[in-house]
């Protein structure tokens, strides 16, 4: 055995120890997920969709070779050891993100993010992950969420996971709203009943999503119910005139939601190398969505890890101060109105461009790709080039609300 296998196998057994140990409790969580089989989807490649939202403002991305394959994930500000992943994609193109289920086990978890960490070092596909779950199920987690998974080989499932047990539902025979398509929020369908959380949240994403299902989901309709602050139950949609504050407590795109994430395996035809990251790493309506590749070995620095916020960030968040000018308390659930009509007037058609040329550019590339595998350098540039642009179109955006509003 080498030592890499070696030191993996050991890097295994000390986290399923750790998994199965009681660790101080994660900030509390309330994510918005969907889960795309191919059928459901316009490029033929599965893709995952979370709009994180936790306790701070903002995400990182790392780049991480620790295990069997290596990997790029989402990480909480200043990780860049990775010791816990909120969503990521593998070198094979292996794919995994979550949402916390309040139905499933009473009480805090705290093992999620490690949980991701592992599979994301040892998976290649939704089986393996699967076999994962099997082997942990004895010795327990400490973990109560509903895993979104997908691989290059076209599977996409949900795993209702608790402490001890899973429900495994595959997305391709299933449907939330459109057949291939599952929206999970902050409950579980096979957990208590009426428990939980999320319920407008996950309705609100059925009805924009299930209803583009016809032509196929792609990256644009995703990231735009990403970005939606609108509430069926109280007929809001954030567009129509009306007082000075917009509640968004039980919007998909809300003060919480500290990143946008979509998760692309490769398509049919394609190899491992299109498997991509695409995030927005603050509130997702302040800026446009980067591509990073597990391929490319590497994260474009205005995304990596660091003390303070990732340069993309830190532009999003002078956005997302205009549009939360106040945090206290109920405060926090409540956008101003003037702010979002100014952004969504002024800054967020530059945002949009700029990430429709990205996904123009990557989706030529992956063309190229199909006839000849790219060197990893390849791979690193066009993120870094959409990286660029997407730092440019933020600064603008940034400069185009404050013509508009003022200077803060």
């Amino acid at each position: 055995m080498s030592v890499h296998a070696t030191r993996f196998r050991l890097a295994a057994a000390a986290a399923f120890a750790v998994l199965a140990a009681p660790l101080a409790p994660s900030p509390a969580d309330a994510c918005t997920t969907a889960i795309v089989a191919p059928s459901a989807s316009r490029s033929g490649r599965p893709m995952l969709w979370k709009n994180r939202d936790v306790d701070g403002s903002d995400n990182q991305v790392v780049y991480l070779a620790d295990g069997r394959y290596p990997y790029v994930g989402v990480v909480n500000r200043g990780d860049a050891a990775g010791l816990q992943v909120w969503a990521g994609i593998n070198s094979t193109g292996f794919g995994v993100m979550n949402s916390a289920s309040y139905n499933l086990e009473s009480g805090d978890t705290a093992g999620e993010g490690t949980f991701m960490k592992l599979a994301l070092q040892s998976c290649a596909t939704v089986d393996d992950f699967e076999a994962l779950l099997a082997r942990s199920n004895s010795g327990g987690r400490d973990v109560s969420a509903n895993f979104g998974v997908i691989d290059a080989k076209g599977g996409a499932a949900v795993f209702e996971t608790s402490a001890k047990g899973y429900v495994r539902v595959d997305a391709a025979p299933s449907g939330d709203g459109a057949r291939g398509l599952l929206v999970r929020s902050n409950y579980s369908h096979s957990g208590t009943k009426g428990s939980g959380s999320g319920f407008l949240r996950e309705a609100r994403a059925i009805e924009l999503l299930g209803s583009s299902t016809a032509g196929g989901l792609d990256l644009a309709t995703i990231l735009r119910a990403a970005r939606d602050v609108g509430n069926a139950g109280i007929g809001q949609t954030g567009e129509e005139s009306g007082p000075p504050l917009v509640y968004t407590g039980d919007s998909i795109c809300r003060l919480d939601t500290v990143a946008a994430i979509v998760l692309e395996a490769p398509a049919p035809g394609e190899g491992p190398e299109a498997g991509a990251l695409w995030i927005v790493p603050s509130l997702p309506l302040a800026g446009a969505a980067v591509p990073v590749f597990p391929h490319a070995g590497a994260v474009p620095a205005p995304l990596a890890a660091g003390r303070g916020p990732a340069p993309l960030a830190a532009r999003a968040l002078e956005l997302r101060k205009r549009l939360f000018p106040d945090t206290r308390g109920e405060k926090k659930r409540y956008m101003d109105r003037r702010a979002l009509a100014a952004l969504k007037a002024r800054s967020l058609p530059g945002l949009l461009a700029a990430e429709e040329a990205t996904r123009a550019e990557v989706e030529a590339a992956r063309e190229a790709w199909r006839r000849s595998r790219p060197a990893p350098a390849d791979a690193a540039k066009l993120s870094a080039s959409a990286a660029a642009r997407a730092l440019a179109a933020g600064e603008a955006a940034v400069a185009a609300v404050a013509k508009e509003l003022g200077e803060p």
